[in-house]
Formats: structure tokens, sequence, C-alpha cells
């Protein structure tokens, strides 16, 4: 747990994805207002949300982790924590579609909002720094 606490703190690449990440589900919750049922549809964008975030932590742990072990037992090791990222992606999407509790179509569309937290990374590092230097 303390290491993870560490990454949280000083993984400053990290923070900047999750920003991006959050911006882009910010995005589409402004869309979420042309959904049927929109208490649904902000549902579904908040649980991507949270399973988005707590993804990319687990990615950053599990990468960390790698880089303490040899080639053979990190890739062994990275195998092995993707296949349980996935089961967790496809256990939230299979508890919302069986609960009903929010729409499955938001859902799906904000959890590949994940792979907007990279290719956000960069502007958000830009302007963050930006700010720093004002």
């Amino acid at each position: 747990m303390n290491r993870l606490k560490i990454i949280l703190k000083e993984d400053h690449t990290l923070h900047e994805m999750m920003i991006g990440i959050i911006a882009a589900n910010v995005i589409i919750a402004a869309f979420s207002f042309l959904a049927a049922d929109q208490r649904k549809a902000l549902y579904a964008i908040a649980v991507g949300l949270v399973t988005d975030l707590l993804y990319v932590i687990h990615m950053a742990v599990t990468i960390d982790d790698a880089m303490c072990l040899d080639e053979k037992g990190a890739a062994v090791s990275m195998r092995k924590h993707m296949i349980i990222r996935y089961v967790f992606v496809c256990a939230v999407v299979a508890s919302v579609i069986y609960f009903k509790i929010a729409d499955p179509v938001f859902l799906v569309i904000s959890i590949i909002m994940i792979k907007a937290g990279p290719y956000l990374q960069p502007l958000v590092h830009r302007s963050l720094n930006r700010r720093k230097d004002k």
C-alpha cells in the first residue's frame, strides 16, 4: 500500500493521464444530455470513469512491479495483470448490463475513454507547465 501511495504522489505522468481521462469523460457527459435516459447515461459515465481510473492506477503499479523483475518474469507479470484488468472491465460491464443500473452504450464509450488519456497527456502536461512558468 505504501508503494501505491508513492506512485500516486510522485508519478506526474499518471496524474496528467488521469486528468485527460476525466476531461474526455466530461465531454462525453455533455453529449449524454442527448440520450433518452440522461440519468442512466450519467451513471454509466460515472461508473466508466471510476473503472478507467482504477484501470490506469493498476497499470502504473503493474509497470512499477515489472521494472523490478527480469525480462521473462516481467513479461509473465504484465500478461497476468493485463488479464486481471480485462476481467475486471468485463465484470463491470456485465454487472451494469445485468442489474440495469446504467446505460451500457455510454458505459462502453466511457471505458473507451481510457485510450484518450495517453493522447491528452501531452496537452495536459503543456497546459500545467505553462501555468507553473507564469
